[in-house]
């Protein structure tokens, strides 16, 4: 990113990264990609393009004390992860509650190491400017992250992406629909 590009102000960025990883048969978080975790590509991402970041996970794991001191994020621990997405994703949010500064919140998967920061930032900026939910689709397949201003953050923590009100964008770039289930996925990642 260029030095240049600061990160949207106002704006979160929340990482879901408490999966299971059950088809995956390890950690993908710390799978190796170019060089580098998985869960440290979405990290970089969201730090491009968001003042505030949190990690959420279902248990703290030492592991990623050296990440975060790298890629500096906040740590959301969700005890109910297990349940499914929704249960991360409302940690995450909730954690958010009383920033009285925040305009608008990025969810990212942590298993998307391939959104590139300039996919996260133009999102973001989108969602700013026209004020309404904003989500990428790469041919019909909807993608991340999803941006949602703050007025819409209590059914996105309910439901997911606020379809009724919010825009589909069509994008190009295939790394937005591009996640990481089994080891064979890494293969097929795009790289720019």
């Amino acid at each position: 990113m260029p030095a240049d590009q600061a990160p949207l102000a106002g704006v979160a960025g929340v990482v879901l990264a408490a999966g299971r990883s059950r088809r995956f048969g390890a950690d993908k978080r710390w799978a190796s990609w170019q060089d580098e975790p998985l869960l440290a590509y979405v990290l970089h991402t969201a730090r491009a393009a968001c003042e505030r970041v949190l990690v959420v996970v279902e248990r703290h794991d030492p592991a990623l004390d050296e990440l975060l001191e790298r890629l500096p994020a906040e740590l959301v621990v969700c005890p109910d992860a297990h349940r499914g997405l929704v249960f991360s994703r409302r940690c995450g949010l909730d954690a958010l509650r009383g920033d009285t500064g925040l305009r608008g919140v990025l969810v990212f998967l942590g298993d998307m190491p391939a959104i590139r920061p300039v996919d996260a930032r133009r999102l973001g900026a989108m969602m700013l400017e026209t004020g309404l939910p904003v989500r990428p689709v790469h041919r019909g397949d909807p993608g991340h992250p999803v941006a949602c201003p703050v007025r819409w953050l209590a059914e996105l923590g309910e439901s997911g992406f606020p379809a009724a009100t919010g825009r589909a964008i069509e994008w190009e770039y295939p790394g937005v629909v591009s996640d990481v289930d089994r080891p064979v996925d890494l293969d097929t990642l795009p790289t720019s």
